[in-house]
């Protein structure tokens, strides 16, 4: 009786553990049935290999990594490490048997930021502290957004977000020297 109670406990301790996914792998199905998988910093689709990365930087435990349906297409979420900077955020499009890197991006939340209906993800990275109190750097951000099966730029939320921490927005702040002083608002 004594061994039956403790092959009983065994197989409730230790069955759950042995269920649990590895740290080194993902698994998704969509509503195609595709079946995607990620391990060792390797995507495959419907057991073909559909990308492999330089070097196993995916952040298997994030809850970002995720599979969206839009129209009929189906895009694989990623998140990695980013280090020193903020973690990015890569975006395949998997279709038939192959992973396309469509976008990579500062990892985020993917919902609806601007309230439009459609989903929105990216942000801005870190950037260097100015030394003088009267100086800074500008700080761009980016966006996008998931409509009709696509992923695009999305200018209205970044111009927005851009105002919203610059005080002005630049759409290629990589060729200006000086930025103009942002008019005060009232």
């Amino acid at each position: 009786m004594r061994h039956l109670f403790r092959l009983c406990l065994l197989l409730c301790v230790g069955l759950p553990a042995m269920a649990q996914k590895q740290a080194n792998e993902l698994h998704f199905t969509s509503s195609q049935q595709q079946l995607i998988t990620v391990y060792k910093g390797t995507i495959f689709v419907n057991g073909n290999k559909a990308f492999i990365f330089s070097n196993d930087i995916i952040n298997y435990k994030s809850r970002r990594n995720r599979l969206i349906e839009n129209g009929k297409s189906v895009f694989l979420f990623l998140e990695v490490d980013g280090r020193p900077n903020k973690d990015r955020m890569y975006v395949f499009n998997i279709d038939h048997s192959l992973a396309d890197s469509v976008v990579n991006a500062i990892s985020s939340d993917v919902k609806d930021l601007d309230r439009d209906g459609n989903l929105e993800f990216g942000g801005s990275d870190l950037t260097e502290k100015y030394p003088s109190a009267d100086s800074m750097y500008y700080v761009p951000s980016r966006f996008y957004e998931i409509k009709k099966g696509k992923i695009t730029y999305d200018a209205e939320l970044t111009e927005t977000t851009d105002k919203k921490v610059n005080g002005i927005f630049l759409a290629h702040p990589t060729d200006k020297q000086v930025i103009p002083i942002p008019k005060k608002r009232r």
